[in-house]
């Protein structure tokens, strides 16, 4: 179905352990939707960023190039932020909770995401959401490896105080590996021109 307000009409109705993934095209400016809409309106619950290869410190260069960015607004969100960076690539926003090996073999980044989950599990105060930038490129370097070491994690660990949601570029990525994706999400929204149409709605509007 076609929605107009991905906050209202589809993350107001996630609840701790649901999935959403978020498909977009490489022309999509996905910036604005992340960094401009989406992490400024869950802000106030908690975010944890993780961030491939510094995916979303580009897409945030990007965003701040704009002319009509509230650059106040911009810096009181960074600050609260929590990352974990995955490989190579500068982050230079938000509080580094872990700096991550990327790793293709599943026992090692399962190890990697129980480490992760614990240091989020014994912060202060418990964030609601984790938001993912770069998974696509990840399972890019070596597909059939990223996907078995994915279900691993998530299938050993699942995260059920979180709300995670997935930035992932459907261009970088085969269709069937898209489709397992796809498979462990409670909601997917694909972005295409500025319009979001929901595949799977994970109880949206019961």
């Amino acid at each position: 179905m076609a929605i107009k307000n991905l906050e209202k009409d589809v993350l107001s109705f996630m609840t701790p352990g649901d999935v959403v993934l978020i498909e977009y095209q490489s022309r999509e400016p996905i910036e604005n939707l992340a960094w401009g809409e989406l992490l400024p309106a869950i802000n106030a619950g908690g975010v944890v960023v993780v961030d491939f290869f510094g995916m979303g410190e580009i897409l945030l260069r990007k965003f701040m190039r704009r002319g009509d960015v509230d650059y106040s607004g911009v810096l009181e969100l960074l600050k609260d932020l929590r990352v974990v960076r995955v490989g190579p690539g500068t982050v230079t926003y938000g509080e580094i909770l872990e700096d991550v090996v990327p790793s293709y073999d599943p026992h090692t980044f399962l190890r990697s995401y129980h480490s992760i989950m614990s240091k989020i599990s014994r912060l202060p105060q418990k964030p609601k959401y984790m938001v993912t930038f770069g998974l696509g490129h990840y399972i890019h370097f070596n597909p059939e490896n990223a996907i078995k070491s994915i279900l691993t994690a998530v299938s050993t660990i699942p995260a059920e105080d979180l709300v995670i949601i997935n930035f992932v570029n459907a261009d970088v990525i085969k269709r069937a590996h898209l489709a397992i994706l796809e498979e462990l999400s409670t909601a997917i929204v694909e972005v295409s021109g500025g319009e979001f149409k929901v595949y799977k709605d994970g109880g949206i509007g019961d």
